[in-house]
């Protein structure tokens, strides 16, 4: 059994071509019931045409699927290659990068001078490695 979604296309189509055929001679021959039985079919076919155009852009054909499939796999192993070309160089710690001297940067606060004793740890809560 042939799906309505297989000959809707087709139909809407037959529908607009007719409409309009219908709708034309009954304006150029001044048939009032001529050009309103056009207008119709046409403000029938218009919403059929709506539908069929927004189905057709919904589906995938194999090719296309196989297409992005494709393509999903050569960004994935691009990335994946850039990632492993790329590899950033770990930081120096205690050497400038842009002064090339061994001195912190400016924004960088050492915590080395900053640290106390914590009070609240003694020898019976520390934790044992």
């Amino acid at each position: 059994m042939i799906s309505f979604r297989r000959i809707a296309p087709a139909l809407t189509g037959a529908l607009f071509v007719t409409a309009l055929a219908t709708g034309a001679t009954g304006w150029v021959t001044g048939t009032a019931p001529l050009t309103d039985a056009g207008m119709l079919g046409f403000l029938a076919a218009v919403p059929l045409m709506y539908w069929v155009l927004i189905t057709r852009t919904h589906e995938l054909t194999d090719e296309q699927l196989n297409a992005a499939t494709k393509q999903g796999y050569i960004k994935a192993l691009d990335h994946v290659g850039q990632g492993l070309v790329h590899v950033p160089r770990p930081p120096s710690p205690g050497q400038c990068e842009t002064c090339g001297r061994h001195e912190s940067p400016a924004d960088v606060i050492s915590l080395d001078e900053h640290r106390r004793a914590a009070p609240h740890i003694t020898e019976e809560n520390r934790a044992v490695p």
